[in-house]
C-alpha cells in the first residue's frame, strides 16, 4: 500500500447523498508526504437539501449555489481515488457510497475503489468498555486527537488521518491485511428529490387550489391551465406513490381537454385519501388547504360572488382556525364585504388585493430596520450571510438580543433568503405565521427578509 486517500463528504439529502462538499487529503503511506494538494470543495449539488442533513453540517442551498458542480469537480479529482487506498469512517456505506451515487446520476464511469474504513478498525481493536460508541468524534477524543470543525468534510478527513494512523500505531496493525475492494449497490436509481414535508405541503395545498376551482362549480380555461402545469411541474416525483396517482388522475381527465365538476370530484377524492392518513398537525394541514382555496380563486383573475360566499361557509365550517392567520383576516374582508350580500367590480378588486396580501405576507409586511441595537431578534430559515450562529453573531455585535422563538416581546423577524423547504404554509412559516398571530393581537413584531436587513445597515 503506497498512495492512500482519506476522503469524507457531506451531502445535500439521504435519499440521493448528492454531494455538497468533499474533503480529500493524499499521500505516500510510508513517508506521509503528499501526492497531490489537498483539497476543501464545496458542490453544487444540483438538488433539494434535506433538513436534517443541514441541521448536521450546516451547508445550504445558498451556500453552494455558484459552487461547480459534480461532474466540473471529478475531472480534477479522479486521480486521487485510481491506484490508492480510500480511508475514511464508514467510508463504504457513507462517502464512496455517496460517490457512487454521483457519479451514476451524472452517468459518469465508475473505478474499481479499495478502501480501509477506520469505524471497523476501532470496533475490532477498541473494547466496548473503552469507549461510549465508534463515532469518529469519540475515537478522536479517545486519542486525544483535535478535530477542527465536526462534520466538515474536509476536518473529517484530516480527523481520519490521525485516527488511522494513531491506532495503525497502538495496535501494531498491518493494514494490507484490511483492504477491501469496494462493491456499489446495483439497486440505486437515481430520483428527483424532494422533502417530505414539501411534498405533503405542495399536494395539500394544490387539494385547495382544486378545490378553490369547483367553489362556485364552474371550471375555466385558466384553472385547467393551472392544473395541468401543476401536473407537469411534479411529474418528476412520480417515484413516490401519492403523487404517482394524483398524475395518473389529471392524465386521465385531460384526455379530452375538458375537466367537468364530476373529475374535479374524482381528483379531490384521490387527493383527500392521501391527506387523511397524513399525521400533519389539523391547523396545519386546514391551513394549507385554506392557502390553497385562497389561490384558486384567484388563478383565473377574478373574484365572483359565489365564490366568496362558499368559501366564507368553507370558513365557518372550519372555525377551529380561528385566530391562527390567515384565517381571521379572510373572515374579516369577506363578512365586511358581504355585508350588503353584493359585490361590486371594486370590492372583487379589493378581495383580489387581500388575499395576495394573505400570501405573501413576508413581501407585504417587510419593514426597512436600520438598527438592532437593543431589540429582540428571532431569525427563520438559512442565510445567505453565513450559518445561523453566524447571523446571531452580528445581531449580539450589533446590540442585540436573540430569541429562539417568536415571543410577544420580540422586535424583529428575519427571515433568510435560503427560507427553510419545510415551510408549513403558504410562502412562509411557522415563526412568520405566529408573528403576524401577535401583531393581530396588538404586538408589533416588524417583519423583514435578510436581504432588505443588510441592505439597511450598509
Amino acid at each position: 500500500m503506497e498512495k492512500v486517500t482519506y476522503f469524507d463528504v457531506e451531502y445535500a439529502n439521504s435519499k440521493n447523498k448528492a454531494i455538497c462538499q468533499m474533503g480529500i487529503v493524499c499521500e505516500d503511506y510510508n513517508d506521509h508526504e503528499p501526492v497531490y494538494p489537498e483539497l476543501d470543495i464545496y458542490v453544487n449539488p444540483e438538488e433539494g437539501f434535506d433538513n436534517n442533513c443541514i441541521r448536521v453540517h450546516g451547508i445550504t442551498s445558498s451556500m453552494v449555489k455558484d459552487a461547480p458542480n459534480f461532474p466540473q469537480i471529478w475531472k480534477d479529482v479522479e486521480k486521487y481515488f485510481t491506484h490508492a487506498v480510500i480511508i475514511g469512517h464508514n467510508v463504504a456505506s457513507s462517502d464512496l457510497d455517496a460517490l457512487v451515487k454521483n457519479l451514476r446520476k451524472y452517468n459518469i464511469d465508475i473505478p474499481e475503489f479499495y478502501y480501509i474504513c477506520t469505524y471497523d478498525l476501532a470496533r475490532k481493536f477498541i473494547p466496548s468498555y473503552a469507549v461510549a460508541n465508534y463515532s469518529l468524534a469519540t475515537l478522536c477524543e479517545y486519542f486525544e486527537i483535535d478535530i477542527d470543525s465536526e462534520h466538515n468534510a474536509f476536518d473529517d478527513a484530516c480527523a481520519c488521518s490521525d485516527l488511522f494512523n494513531a491506532m495503525v500505531e497502538a495496535y501494531d496493525i498491518n493494514v494490507d491485511d484490511y483492504v477491501q475492494k469496494y462493491y456499489p449497490n446495483d439497486t440505486f436509481v437515481h430520483t428527483s428529490y424532494i422533502d417530505a414535508a414539501v411534498l405533503r405541503k405542495a399536494i395539500s395545498e394544490f387539494y385547495g387550489v382544486v378545490r378553490g376551482f369547483s367553489i362556485d362549480n364552474v371550471i375555466t380555461q385558466e384553472e385547467i391551465e393551472y392544473i395541468t402545469s401543476w401536473r407537469d411541474s411534479n411529474i418528476q416525483y412520480a417515484d413516490h406513490k401519492e403523487v404517482y396517482d394524483i398524475v395518473s388522475v389529471i392524465d386521465s381527465i385531460l384526455e379530452d381537454n375538458i375537466i367537468t365538476l364530476d373529475e374535479i370530484t374524482r381528483l379531490q377524492k384521490c387527493m383527500k385519501e392521501y391527506l387523511d392518513d397524513m399525521s400533519t398537525n389539523p391547523v396545519t394541514l386546514a391551513t394549507q388547504i385554506l392557502d390553497g382555496i385562497l389561490k384558486g380563486i384567484t388563478v383565473d383573475g377574478e373574484i365572483s360572488e359565489a365564490e366568496c360566499k362558499n368559501l366564507r361557509q368553507w370558513l365557518y365550517d372550519n372555525i377551529y382556525l380561528s385566530d391562527h392567520f390567515p384565517f381571521d383576516k379572510a373572515m374579516e374582508v369577506l363578512d365586511s364585504v358581504l355585508e350588503d350580500s353584493v359585490i361590486t367590480k371594486d370590492e372583487a378588486a379589493y378581495i383580489n388585493a387581500m388575499i395576495n396580501e394573505m400570501l405573501n405576507p413576508i413581501d407585504c409586511l417587510k419593514e426597512e430596520v436600520n438598527s438592532v441595537d437593543g431589540k429582540h431578534v428571532c431569525l427563520s430559515g438559512n442565510f445567505d450571510y453565513g450559518q445561523k450562529s453566524d447571523v446571531e453573531a452580528y445581531i449580539v455585535s450589533k446590540g442585540g438580543t436573540i430569541d429562539s422563538s417568536v415571543k410577544k416581546t420580540t422586535d424583529i423577524l428575519m427571515v433568510g433568503n435560503g427560507e427553510c423547504q419545510a415551510y408549513s404554509n403558504g410562502t412562509y412559516g411557522t415563526k412568520v405565521k405566529k408573528a403576524l398571530e401577535y401583531n393581530k393581537k396588538g404586538c408589533n413584531i416588524q417583519i423583514i427578509r435578510e436581504a432588505d436587513f443588510f441592505a439597511s445597515v450598509k
